[in-house]
Order: C-alpha cells, then structure tokens, then sequence
C-alpha cells in the first residue's frame, strides 16, 4: 500500500512539474531571480508589508488534521483521500516546474518529510479501506478487527509516523525554512 501511495503521489507530482514547465515559458526561475536581485540592489530588507509568521504548532495541527482527513477518508473507501492527495501531488509539482531553485531551497526542507507523511497518510487510508471491506465481506466488525490484529497495529504505526513526520516538518518550516533562503538568497 505504502509502494503505491508513493507512486500516485509522485506520478502526479512530476506531471505538475513537467507541465509547470512547459507551460512557464520566459519567466521560468522568475522568483529566485527576482530575490536574488533585491539582495543585489540594497532592498532586501525593505518591506511593504508585515510577514503574519504561523507558529509551529499552528502549522503542525494544520497539517495533522489535513492528514487525518486523508486517513478518515479510508473509511469511504479512500476516494476523499486520493482526491486530496492528487491534488497535493499537482500542487507540489507546480512549483518545482516553475521555479526548481526557489522550490529546492524553500519546498523541499520540509516537504521531503511534510508529503512522505501525506503517503503514509494514504497508506493508511488504503489499509483501512481493505479492513472495512473484510467487515463488509465477513458481516462481522468483531470477528474481522480479532483476525486482523496485525493490520490494526501497522495503521497505528503508520499514525504514529505521520505525526512525528509532521511536528519535524512544522519546525523546520516555521524556523529554518526563511533562514535557509535568507542565506541562499543573500537576504
């Protein structure tokens, strides 16, 4: 299930990217060359604007309950949540056709472990799916949750490992993430 999850995600993932990029044209890289030329010219730290910053456990709780839709959404037989990872999939992608520099410095510190928990998040969604048709094959929420007791403690695993995989990701986002660019970008 996990092989699987991985799969859709990055198939989806490097379709975006592959369209982002085709489609992007000229302004390919227009972010990073645009940050690079403010910390050229002086105006780096000059804003028009206050950055609202989101705190770490706003993002991380964000983030969980976006995965605890995708892992609930295994008891309707996880069609909510391959939409939802479809659409992060294309998402991700976007950005990484469009700019690959900006998206390496800002997506991927934390992203790498932000959508391995969206997998895990599926993974599990699809474990579920298979449990719940058992149920249904068997007539029986008892007798299938007593057979398959292996099942029920890799979804709780694979919870447990979304929730680590997420408050590592919510840290590294709210506090490294902008330093990492600052110093890339010379901000």
């Amino acid at each position: 299930m996990l092989i699987i999850s991985l799969i859709l995600f990055l198939v989806c993932a490097f379709s975006a990217a592959i369209y982002s990029y085709s489609t992007i044209g000229e302004n390919y890289g227009a972010i990073s060359n645009a940050l690079h030329e403010k910390a050229q010219n002086g105006t780096a730290n000059q804003t028009s604007a206050t950055v609202n910053k989101t705190s770490t456990i706003d993002l991380f709780l964000h983030n969980l309950f976006a995965d605890f839709v995708v892992i609930v959404g295994g008891l309707l037989f996880s069609i909510l949540s391959l939409v939802v990872t479809i659409f992060n999939g294309l998402t991700i992608g976007v950005p990484f056709g469009a700019d690959l520099t900006y998206a390496i410095v800002t997506i991927l510190p934390h992203g790498i472990l932000e959508y391995t928990a969206l997998v895990f998040s599926l993974a599990c969604a699809f474990n579920i799916t298979k449990l719940e048709i058992k149920m249904i094959k068997n007539r029986s929420f008892k007798n299938t949750l007593n057979e398959h007791k292996r099942e029920l403690k890799d979804i709780l695993i694979m919870c447990l490992i979304v929730f680590i995989l997420l408050l590592i990701a919510a840290i590294i986002e709210c506090n490294l993430v902008s330093l990492i660019a600052s110093w890339y970008y010379g901000l």
